[in-house]
């Protein structure tokens, strides 16, 4: 009865195959290698043993894989003493990296607000600013001219020892070069409320037009106003309604909803304008356009006189 051969733990390597490089171990620390030994009885493998071998020669890679998973040359580094570091480093190292996190995310955080920022918005507030700087230095030089204008007036009057006829009086307030002051109306137009629903539909908004304007001015001269501002703005001879943009100009100076219309003469005659039949479709589509239309009674309004334009004219020559 033979008994049974045991297979090797291991198989051993051919001298062909052998590793180039030698564990070289220089230390006293050598005797921590890990060690692998093939079984010596079985150095000498029977034929049987060869046969399997053979056989067996494909696992060869997963016996490698399993019984040598380290190279020797690689074995031999777990020799040098481990490297201990003091906790007053780790700490330190923990905290240069959490400062350079905080950086770069600020960092980070500054470049994505620049990225999103519109260069143009600055020169956008630059503009608006000197166009209001240029606006009220124009009101104000306006206002000026006006003074002046009532002070050559008075003081014209004085000279010539008589006071103005009445069609000189007529032409200024015609003119507009004269402040006024007395009785009238007020009528005052704004545009509609903003709400959800204007907002969802803001292409079918009806807002106050230049026209709209317009017609009100010409209804209340027809009516026998005597002088008429809009926003404080005296309306002259050759004073202008119009539309730059999406901004209503009375003259050269820029007027913004509410629009206040004040006319100064017969209160009677003026407040009756509103309720004459032939204005009740364009009043009534206002109010369809939710444009509130207020107009209201004023004993005393005062209303400054516009500034002189500088007339041009071409002659023949001689």
């Amino acid at each position: 009865m033979t008994e049974p051969q045991m297979t090797p733990e291991s198989f051993p390597v051919p001298p062909d195959r052998a590793l180039i490089h030698r564990r070289a171990a220089f230390s006293h620390s050598s005797a921590g290698l890990e060690r692998h030994y093939v079984d010596e009885e079985s150095s000498e493998p029977s034929q049987e043993s060869i046969r399997r071998r053979m056989a067996d020669e494909s696992l060869r890679l997963i016996d490698d894989l399993t019984n040598r998973p380290m190279d020797p040359m690689f074995e031999d580094a777990r020799l040098l003493p481990a490297e201990r570091r003091s906790p007053l480093s780790i700490w330190v190292n923990r905290i240069l990296v959490f400062v350079i996190c905080v950086l770069v995310g600020l960092a980070g955080t500054g470049i994505v607000q620049v990225l999103h920022r519109d260069p143009r918005q600055k020169v956008r507030e630059k503009l608006i600013s000197q166009v209001e700087a240029v606006s009220k230095r124009a009101n104000d030089l306006n206002g000026q001219i006006s003074d002046l204008n009532g002070n050559i007036d008075t003081l014209s009057g004085q000279v010539s020892g008589q006071g103005q006829n009445s069609t000189q009086i007529a032409d200024d307030l015609t003119n507009g070069t004269s402040k006024v002051q007395g009785q009238g109306i007020v009528i005052t137009l704004a545009n509609p409320i903003a709400s959800k629903d204007v907002r969802d539909n803001a292409d079918q908004i009806k807002l106050v037009t230049d026209q709209d304007l317009q017609w009100f001015l010409t209804k209340l001269w027809s009516a026998g106003a005597e002088a008429i501002a809009i926003n404080g703005n005296r309306i002259g001879t050759q004073t202008s309604v119009r539309t730059a943009g999406q901004t209503i100009l009375v003259g050269t100076a820029s007027i913004e909803a509410p629009y206040k219309i004040e006319a100064i003469g017969d209160q009677g005659a003026l407040s009756d304008l509103m309720s004459r039949s032939d204005l009740q479709n364009r009043l009534h589509d206002l109010k369809n356009a939710n444009i509130t239309v207020n107009v209201s009674k004023q004993r005393r309004l005062n209303l400054n006189a516009v500034g002189l334009p500088n007339l041009s004219y071409a002659g023949r020559s001689h």
